[in-house]
């Protein structure tokens, strides 16, 4: 049997339950997100038993979003604001949203469909993009670009940080390992000196 490729409405996901012997079942499964970073998960479920093959989905999905976490070539965060409302309730409100660009590349902007700039995504009254939300004082962009860019390349595991009424939040709690350059000198791709 083969269920072919079928997809999910609430993720950007899909999946393919398949056998070629009626005993041992395959399932592959495809996730994306809004940047259109992909992954791939397989398993195996040793008999077509509803509960064998409900854990082997279930492994497949992990497996695919684990591939596309480390296949993901951003970091976004988001930058709140905290307020206190009249009736003395603390709020945190989203106020703007800041990229950026850990992949290879020179990518021009952001892939996916819903962002067209790297860095600060407010569009200003002006027409200006990529500013930050002219509310937050300039120390703290400031502040908020270093802990970004710390964060992004592993030099702080902390994923918020608030200065003020305002924080930022990194959209992951937790980092893949990245790559090393210097791990590239035994290969011979950097020289002794440290340039390639």
């Amino acid at each position: 049997f083969d269920t072919k490729w079928y997809a999910s409405k609430h993720e950007i996901a899909s999946a393919r339950i398949y056998s070629l012997d009626g005993k041992v079942v395959r399932i592959e499964a495809s996730v994306s997100d809004d940047f259109d970073t992909p992954g791939r998960g397989n398993a195996t479920a040793s008999d077509a038993t509803l509960a064998a093959v409900a854990e082997a989905v279930g492994q497949a999905w992990e497996d695919a979003e684990a591939n596309r976490d480390a296949n993901q070539t951003y970091e976004g965060f988001s930058i709140l604001h905290h307020q206190i409302s009249p009736k003395g309730v603390p709020l945190a409100a989203w106020v703007d949203t800041y990229l950026m660009n850990t992949g290879w590349g020179e990518d021009l902007s952001p892939p996916g469909d819903n962002y067209f700039w790297w860095g600060w995504q407010h569009e200003g009254n002006d027409d200006s993009v990529g500013v930050p939300h002219p509310d937050i004082p300039a120390e703290t962009v400031t502040a908020f670009e270093k802990f970004a860019d710390d964060w992004a390349f592993g030099r702080s595991d902390q994923h918020t940080l608030r200065i003020g009424e305002w924080e930022i939040q990194a959209w992951r709690k937790d980092l893949p390992e990245r790559e090393d350059p210097n791990d590239y000198r035994g290969m011979g791709w950097v020289g002794s000196d440290g340039r390639p």
